[in-house]
């Protein structure tokens, strides 16, 4: 699921943009009203998409705030303000905002910006997964975004255990649900960038974090047996530097 912190100095409004997301499904680690809260739940949370009011309480604003989640963060943010001034804009467009959302906005609007930030936050990291027309999945740093109509659900890397090639479409098992995509197994183990992951045959590849057992033409993640091919099943022992 989506982390998202909201900062926001107006409760009217942040209660209002908190129904919305969480209509989303997105889930929300926290709302700061001013540049000090919102620093003490970054000290304790790390969001993956803020949602930032350039109006704040207190001495500095939320321009301040990008400026020191740049620097010390690196989280990704979009502007969510009334101000739309040619200064205003301008000072914000210096700190590289993700998206800007000016108030007042409708949940389609929100999910628009939301979702054109994922895609921004692929496009700089370059782990896009690359099919032809196809929007169902981004890999962003250690995480998968899948689509799921009008929202992203985020699935840990690190929590796959196999993935299974079923023509055109990849069923994903994590160690607490099954996710199907469109994608082919070549372009996702690229994309993947991960010694952890290992092609066992043509139409599977498996976390070794969760190897239980090796056998000469098939592996056990956790309980799931998987068949491994020969080429494979060298390759694996040298990998694992069994003699």
């Amino acid at each position: 699921m989506v982390k998202i912190l909201l900062i926001e100095d107006e409760l009217i409004i942040a209660e209002d943009v908190k129904r919305m997301l969480a209509k989303m499904g997105y889930h929300i680690i926290g709302t700061a009203m001013d540049y000090d809260e919102a620093l003490t739940i970054l000290e304790q949370e790390t969001p993956d998409l803020i949602l930032l009011d350039i109006n704040l309480n207190g001495k500095k604003d939320g321009i301040d705030l990008a400026n020191t989640i740049n620097a010390k963060y690196k989280i990704p943010f979009v502007y969510t303000t009334s101000y739309s001034d040619s200064a205003t804009l301008a000072r914000a467009k210096a700190t590289n905002p993700i998206n800007y959302l000016v108030k007042p906005f409708k949940e389609e609007q929100l999910f628009t910006a939301i979702e054109l930030a994922l895609y921004k936050l692929a496009e700089t990291h370059e782990k896009t997964i690359n099919e032809p027309k196809n929007d169902e999945a981004l890999i962003i740093k250690d995480a998968l975004f899948i689509k799921d109509k009008f929202k992203y659900t985020k699935l840990n890397i690190n929590d796959i255990l196999w993935i299974k090639s079923d023509g055109n479409y990849l069923e994903i098992q994590t160690t607490n649900k099954e996710e199907l995509i469109r994608a082919t197994l070549t372009n996702f183990i690229e994309k993947l960038n991960s010694d952890t992951f290992f092609k066992t045959h043509k139409s599977y590849i498996v976390n070794l974090d969760y190897l239980t057992k090796l056998e000469t033409h098939s592996v056990t993640i956790v309980d799931k047996q998987v068949p491994i091919s020969k080429n494979y099943y060298e390759e694996l022992l040298k990998k694992l530097n069994i003699v």
